[in-house]
């Protein structure tokens, strides 16, 4: 008497699938995995790009900022000879240079209140840079989602004075005042952030200065003040 073997033939095709949706599964975990590496190794490669993009801006922010700061505190064009006296002898021979102290001290004061106000006003600024654009592809410029970056100002604003002297002819020297005021701001992006040092100089006012200006002038500058706030 033969024997027969009954094969269910609907649990062979459930392996099959069941083989199959694995395999289907491995692929996808495969292309995604892929995609979510080429995303990270292009994310970490247009970082400085991005970096730089966002610290140009900023500082452009910063320098308008600050310029409207010196305009206010100043309250309209500033003189040489508020910030500086010079004495001469009888020969006409400059001997001593020096800084209107209590007048510098308040501009610096006023400066730096006035611009830590307008630099914290930056919190608001929004940078955007399309991923499209960082590609460098002229077809994708404009593309693609945005990189959002924050600004966070920190520290305080520091104002400093320094003060030039160069030849401009015969006994003729041309002195110019600047203020330059100094702040630090964090950009905060997806995976990292920055800190940067923000410097704007801003030329006060300048003089051409008729006689021999004496070389400790010439070689140390006109010893200023600086402020904090």
């Amino acid at each position: 008497m033969a024997n027969y073997t009954l094969v269910n033939s609907g649990v062979k095709h459930k392996k099959k699938r069941k083989i199959l949706r694995i395999f289907v599964l491995i692929i996808l975990s495969v292309i995604i995995l892929a995609i979510a590496l080429g995303g990270w190794i292009y994310w970490k490669s247009m970082t400085p790009t991005i970096l730089n993009i966002a610290e140009n801006r900023l500082k452009s922010e910063t320098a308008r900022a600050v310029n409207e700061a010196v305009v206010l505190s100043l309250g309209g064009n500033i003189n040489y000879s508020d910030l500086v006296t010079i004495e001469k002898n009888s020969d006409n021979e400059i001997t001593l240079i020096t800084a209107n102290s209590s007048k510098i001290n308040t501009l610096a004061r006023d400066t730096a209140i006035l611009s830590q106000d307008k630099i914290n006003r930056l919190k608001s600024l929004d940078v955007q840079i399309p991923l499209g654009t960082l590609s460098g592809i002229p077809l994708l410029s404009e593309k693609g989602p945005n990189v959002n970056i924050v600004v966070t100002p920190i520290g305080t604003v520091n104002c400093t004075f320094t003060s030039t002297f160069e030849t401009a002819g015969i006994n003729q020297t041309l002195h110019r005042v600047y203020i330059n005021v100094n702040s630090k701001v964090d950009l905060v992006m997806p995976s990292m952030h920055a800190t940067i040092d923000c410097s704007t100089p801003i030329l006060l006012c300048e003089s051409l200065i008729v006689g021999k200006v004496p070389q400790t002038y010439l070689q140390g500058g006109l010893l200023l003040t600086n402020s904090n706030i």
